[in-house]
């Protein structure tokens, strides 16, 4: 009878040419789910600087000249949105120092806590943002409606609510993107 050398080396060479290749699926799949999320990230911060930026050009053109009323609304708008940038710019240099070359159980550890610092930020801070922005938005609309026509404040009750509700989906949007994306990449580096 015959040794079974030559078969068990064919063998232990397949079986690590396909974990080589898991390896490499694995890798290639972390990097494209971290480029994405931070692709999506980049057009979070970039849509909330430009609101942020909007506000604040009509706020130095406009508002600074307005009742305490008008100062006011526009100062938890613009200071809401301040908040939220510098939680995604914060996130983002959390997300860019995720090493994908890490072992596989430091890497876990990486993505565990970019997790748990995002899932603060959803879950404390962002209620708190809307709610000063909505805040912000009904005392804009109270501060100019003296100065405006009806159909004009008409116009401004619902392009507010308007931006308003989509600046929470824009939010909300980002987050579930961000959240799958994470999640994929934590099942990972689990297999």
């Amino acid at each position: 009878m015959e040794s079974f050398d030559p078969i068990q080396s064919i063998y232990n060479s397949q079986r690590n040419t396909t974990s080589e290749l898991s390896a490499d699926r694995v890798l290639n799949s972390a990097k494209n789910s971290l480029r994405k999320l931070k692709r999506d990230q980049f057009w979070t911060i970039g849509i909330l600087t430009l609101t942020l930026s909007i506000l604040a050009l009509y706020f130095f053109k406009y508002g600074q000249f307005g009742t305490t009323l008008l100062i006011l609304s526009l100062t938890l708008m613009i200071s809401s949105l301040v908040i939220r940038v510098i939680l995604e710019l914060t996130s983002r240099i959390g997300l860019n120092r995720l090493e994908i070359y890490l072992s596989t159980s430091e890497f876990i550890k990486s993505i565990q806590s970019y997790l748990f610092r995002r899932k603060r930020i959803h879950r404390i801070f962002t209620p708190m943002i809307y709610l000063i922005y909505g805040l912000g938005v009904v005392l804009f609309l109270i501060a100019l409606k003296p100065y405006i026509s009806l159909a004009f404040f008409i116009y401004c009750v619902i392009t507010g609510v308007g931006f308003w509700i989509g600046f929470i989906w824009v939010i909300r949007k980002s987050y579930r993107k961000e959240w799958e994306l994470l999640n994929a990449l934590e099942k990972m580096s689990k297999n």
